[in-house]
């Protein structure tokens, strides 16, 4: 089922912190966590049910090798990506 994919004004900042984050250290890590992240959003679109429900009707799919997770919910027609946060800091 193919279902339109809704990136949440909070989850593009992340995304864009993020690439300036790494482009400071090292650009082919940018490269190297897009490509990841691409991968994960391949994987909850194909099974967006597969990660459990943790707030809030939000499900939480980790990404493997960087330490962020993707918060999103799901319908029948749209995914909804709400937040990409790092999995080891606290947020105010």
């Amino acid at each position: 089922m193919i279902r339109e994919l809704v990136f949440r004004a909070e989850a593009e900042k992340d995304l864009e912190d993020i690439q300036d984050y790494y482009n400071e250290i090292l650009p082919s890590i940018t490269d190297k966590f897009f490509k990841e992240f691409f991968e994960t959003m391949q994987f909850i679109e194909d099974t967006p049910q597969l990660f459990q429900v943790r707030y809030r009707g939000i499900r939480i799919a980790p990404l493997y090798r960087f330490p962020y997770g993707i918060h999103y919910k799901e319908s029948k027609s749209k995914i909804t990506i709400y937040r990409v946060l790092h999995t080891k800091r606290y947020f105010k």
